[in-house]
């Protein structure tokens, strides 16, 4: 196997926060899209961490196993802390995990996106927050474009291992998230904040 092409340190770009979506200094305060913000990065942080840790114990196959497994718990950890909902969503017929189906305003969300990257906006800059017209309880939604980076083609890109691949089959067996180039919208991460004040106190 070619390691060199599976280097960790462009595997932590998959998942970065855009500029777009980093907090500013000169910024007013905001403390609910602050919240957000927060939430996203943390998850993004500690799913980069454990990426990091898979690549270099045991390679790809070992990051297909975090996804599978570990993307998940730390989700809920983030949202238990941060007292959101979050979770990733794919393009549309592009997803690895059934679950990660985008609908309803994550799909609409999604679809602006890849309009505007398809204008020639770059993937890793898109970003939305949703104010206005939120149903009961729901006090704004947050959304962040993921790119396509040179390590994602690792279990993304068009020529993947064939015992890459074999995992990737066995843990998503009607998997449609390959054939993804540099510089592509792969799908995005989005946030919703209740209403309601959070039950604990983000940091």
């Amino acid at each position: 196997m070619r390691r060199q092409a599976f280097r960790v340190v462009i595997l932590a770009a998959c998942i970065a926060m855009p500029a777009a979506a980093r907090p500013s200094s000169a910024a007013p305060e905001d403390p609910v899209l602050d919240r957000a913000k927060a939430a996203a990065q943390v998850f993004s942080g500690q799913l980069r961490a454990r990426l990091q840790a898979a690549m270099q114990a045991g390679g790809p196959i070992a990051a297909v196993d975090v996804c599978n497994m570990e993307a998940p718990r730390i989700a809920d950890a983030v949202m238990a802390e941060y007292g959101v909902s979050l979770g990733r969503v794919a393009l549309p017929g592009r997803n690895r995990n059934p679950a990660q189906a985008a609908d309803d305003w994550k799909l609409a969300m999604l679809e602006s996106f890849r309009q505007r990257v398809s204008d020639g906006e770059a993937a890793a800059d898109q970003f939305a927050v949703m104010r206005e017209r939120l149903p009961d309880g729901v006090a704004l939604r947050m959304m962040r474009g993921i790119a396509t980076e040179p390590g994602c083609l690792a279990c993304h890109g068009s020529d993947i291992a064939p015992q890459i691949r074999t995992a990737i089959i066995a843990r998503y067996p009607d998997d449609h998230a390959t054939g993804f180039a540099v510089g592509d919208l792969r799908g995005a991460l989005w946030v919703q904040v209740p209403a309601t004040p959070a039950t604990v106190d983000a940091p």
